[in-house]
């Protein structure tokens, strides 16, 4: 683990990757892969992740949460991206921190329990609102790809208001929703549209992108730090076994500098994003600062182990039968959503400036 977790957290990694090796092995993993696409409602997992608390360890207890703060979900996600996860869990969890800074525990409830699931869109796309009756908005256009949406029964949005973007909470009964061919079939985006839909003013949130754009980051990052794991521990553990003229392809200096550049990358990866999580509560330069470098360096990290995984698996990584590639397709689709790492170096580079 990074350099920033205790203990406790230490013995709660354990605990998660124990249970996920129990509830969600590989082959639960492949079923999802292999099924028709276009969303099939909750994960036979879910109710055990209910019953584990894994959907609320950064919420009050108040609202059915663990008591805890951002750094133990992003313990918890790094275990879920090393097992690659399918469904709908970090975009629940990451709705409901949303929602809880937002200051709506009353929406928040049901995803710490696990009857209902949620998403947030990270940007406008075409969506306008429009003054509606008694105070609140009428919606209508089209969202940006939304991570789980098609799962979702409330999802986050953003939209603009004349010269201002506002963030609303819509229960997706409302929304029209395409669940797309994503490169990651285990947890795909989907298509969201508003046609005139009515939004009451209680479900305008007080949050802005600023703050989305960082929680997304984190719990992103670590994710993605979990994957990068994956993929290091792998393609060691191959290198260890797998001979060439004689040897363990672990002993030539190649494979050597390989794995060790992919150790550093990762380590890298998991000390900014702990820190990341620790710093949510500052002010927002100090907290959009760590957000985005460790977007930065966990996003990469992840892709870029990903990739040298499978070229020190050689041709058994580029087989499907192999688990690579599921690594590898999330590791593309979360650079996908929330952009490469020079784009989360800029913006640290600007808030480091002001």
């Amino acid at each position: 683990m990074g350099i920033a977790v205790t203990e406790d957290q230490e013995e709660l990694a354990r605990a998660v990757r124990g249970w996920l090796g129990r509830a969600v092995p590989p082959e639960a993993v492949r079923k999802v892969l292999d099924a028709a696409p276009g969303g099939g409602g909750r994960a036979a997992y879910w109710p055990g992740l209910a019953a584990q608390g894994l959907l609320g360890p950064h919420l009050p207890e108040e609202c059915g949460g663990g008591g805890g703060g951002l750094v133990d979900l992003a313990v918890v996600l790094e275990e879920t991206g090393r097992a690659a996860l399918p469904g709908s869990y970090l975009p629940t969890v990451l709705a409901s921190a949303v929602l809880h800074r937002a200051g709506r525990d009353d929406l928040v409830a049901g995803l710490a329990d696990g009857s209902r699931a949620g998403a947030v869109a990270f940007g406008a796309g075409s969506l306008t609102a429009a003054p509606g009756p008694d105070g609140g908005l009428v919606l209508d256009g089209c969202a940006p790809p939304v991570l789980g949406a098609g799962d979702a029964d409330v999802v986050v949005l953003a939209a603009a208001r004349g010269g201002e973007t506002v963030w609303l909470a819509v229960d997706s009964a409302a929304l029209t929703l395409r669940v797309h061919d994503s490169a990651d079939p285990t947890r795909p985006t989907a298509e969201v549209r508003a046609s005139g839909v009515a939004v009451p003013g209680g479900r305008v949130l007080d949050v802005d992108a600023a703050l989305v754009t960082d929680l997304a980051s984190v719990l992103l990052a670590a994710e993605a730090c979990g994957t990068a794991g994956w993929a290091l521990e792998t393609a060691v553990g191959h290198a260890r076994v797998r001979e060439q003229f004689g040897r363990p392809i672990g002993q030539f200096q190649a494979v050597k500098h390989l794995c060790a550049d992919m150790l550093v990358r990762v380590e890298q990866a998991r000390a900014l994003t702990w820190d990341a999580a620790r710093t949510q509560d500052e002010p927002q330069a100090v907290r959009g600062l760590t957000a985005a470098l460790a977007a930065a360096t966990a996003l990469d990290a992840a892709y870029g182990c990903a990739k040298d995984c499978i070229q020190i698996l050689g041709g058994l990584g580029f087989t499907w039968e192999h688990d690579a590639h599921l690594h590898l397709r999330r590791a593309t689709a979360a650079r996908a959503l929330l952009g490469p790492g020079a784009q989360h170096r800029l913006r640290a580079a600007r808030l480091a400036a002001t």
